[in-house]
């Protein structure tokens, strides 16, 4: 059967070695939460970056929206007021109709002839008067039919403005169309990376707080070894020190009889030999062993 103090030191070993195994797993998951950490850290400096990338785009796309809406506005105003200018030319055009012939080439032509009539052939007084009434007349019909055919251009600018104008309203609504899809796929982007950051977040709180409990049981495992060390140092020098002082016992012992056998046949006159003399003659028979 063993002895407690041999049984106590076995038991104080198992002790440390499973404390000692126990830390050591404390310290490789420290180092691979530090690591997971430091992982995390990258992934939302990643992320933070696209997601201002994004923004910063949406930004942009924004501000040329807004831009645009208050161009749209002035260009729906002056739309309006295109149409208003449009109706007031119509009416006046729709009143020259009525009076003005239809064809001005003709009518100067007709304007031409009388004139060159009354330059070039004699005529009758009566004639005359009458070739100068159709002159008159022709020049009313021709003025008339500039008026309406000057009112025509004016409305056919104005309509041209207002097709301008529409195709510029055309382009926005273009150009709004052909960028939302792109926009909406951009908040969701954004939306997603920031609820993936926030996740990332809570993790790396956990891993902080895991962190910290890692670091005080690691600290007071340390702890704990070293004072179990320190107890077991002891134990193994206490029990050298009892094995030293047992062998002593024991040579003292075995010197002791072996004086006491020199003795005996010192005194039986029998023969001694040099060591078993030096035994019966020697002060301290134990130094002799240690020479």
């Amino acid at each position: 059967m063993q002895p407690q103090r041999e049984v106590d030191l076995e038991a104080l070993s198992q002790k440390i070695d499973s404390l000692a195994s126990q830390r050591m797993g404390q310290i490789s998951e420290y180092k691979r939460l530090d690591q997971r950490r430091r992982e995390i850290r990258k992934e939302i400096r990643e992320l933070t970056e696209k997601i201002n990338a994004d923004r910063t785009s949406l930004d942009q796309y924004y501000e040329k929206m807004s831009a645009l809406k208050a161009q749209r506005r002035e260009i729906l105003s002056k739309i309006r007021d295109m149409k208003v200018k449009s109706s007031e030319v119509e009416k006046v055009l729709k009143q020259f109709e009525v009076s003005a012939p239809r064809e001005g080439e003709v009518l100067n032509e007709r304007l031409k002839k009388i004139e060159w009539k009354l330059q070039t052939e004699r005529l009758s007084r009566d004639e005359e008067k009458q070739l100068v009434s159709n002159v008159k007349d022709l020049e009313r019909k021709l003025k008339t039919w500039k008026k309406a055919h000057s009112t025509k251009q004016d409305l056919s600018e104005i309509i041209g403005q207002i097709k301008v104008l529409k195709s510029k309203l055309d382009e926005m609504n273009e150009f709004k169309a052909d960028n939302d899809p792109e926009v909406k796929a951009k908040h969701e982007r954004v939306a997603s990376m920031l609820n993936r950051r926030h996740e990332l977040f809570q993790e790396i709180e956990t891993i902080n707080n895991q962190l910290v409990s890692l670091d005080e049981n690691i600290a007071k495992a340390t702890a704990e070894l070293d004072v179990l060390r320190n107890q077991r140092r002891s134990m193994l020098e206490g029990r050298r020190t009892k094995e030293h002082d047992s062998n002593r016992a024991k040579t003292r012992e075995l010197v002791e009889r072996a004086k006491g056998d020199a003795r005996k046949k010192l005194d039986a006159g029998q023969k001694l030999s040099l060591d078993e003399l030096k035994l019966v003659y020697a002060d301290d028979p134990e130094a002799i062993n240690q020479r």
